[in-house]
């Protein structure tokens, strides 16, 4: 009986993921990233993310392009998206929006809270991404919920994260890795080396290089 009820569950599971996949629409060369459960090979293109497509489940291996994001206002939000005391869900966990392999740029800069990619990413003014895994850049505001890799901005922002921080100032809640910053790096918990004019960390296990530390 037992064994019965584990082969049914396996059986129900691989019809759901079956259809599941079979509900993703696939396009090539090109298409836009403004529609659900589509897969883009090739280029994906667009304007301002974030707004309407909820888990739409679009993924994109290649390049996507968006013209205008909101990326332009992210300078101007009061304080960071990014709580101290969030409880992050594991990517895999993770209903997207979108998924980008490769590389995603953007006029102004992706905002989407849901999204993940891995490859490149570029803003010209700010971005704010569930995920990068590889190198984020942006000239103003980088915010990054989880970020593995280059992250180079004005300002850095992530809650978890490892690789390298450059930028004027940089803050993490926890941090794998070396943090560059003209005048501050700011941690809660941190393993590697701040190199600033002001460095600050809760849990340093590590080395602070700097005019200011504590």
């Amino acid at each position: 009986m037992k064994n019965r009820i584990i082969i049914i569950t396996l059986i129900s599971f691989l019809l759901e993921v079956r259809g599941y996949a079979q509900h993703r629409k696939k396009h090539f060369p090109a298409a836009t990233f403004h529609q659900a459960n589509a897969k883009i090979t090739g280029i994906s293109y667009g304007i301002a993310s974030g707004l309407k497509e909820k888990h739409a489940n679009v993924l994109t291996n290649g390049m996507r392009l968006e013209l205008i994001g909101l990326g332009l206002i992210l300078p101007l939000a009061p304080s960071s998206p990014i709580n101290e005391g969030d409880d992050l869900v594991q990517v895999r966990g993770l209903k997207f929006t979108e998924k980008i392999n490769g590389l995603n740029l953007s006029g102004s800069g992706t905002v989407c809270g849901d999204c993940i990619v891995n490859g490149i990413t570029v803003g010209a003014i700010g971005q704010y991404l569930f995920a990068a895994n590889g190198i984020s850049i942006s000239i103003v505001d980088n915010v990054v919920e989880k970020q593995n890799g280059l992250q180079f901005s004005m300002f850095n922002d992530v809650y978890k994260g490892s690789g390298l921080q450059i930028g004027i100032g940089n803050s993490a809640v926890d941090y794998k890795g070396l943090q560059v910053g003209v005048l501050s790096n700011v941690t809660s918990k941190c393993r590697g080396l701040q190199v600033g004019l002001f460095n600050k960390s809760k849990l340093l296990k590590g080395l602070q290089l700097g005019a200011l530390e504590y």
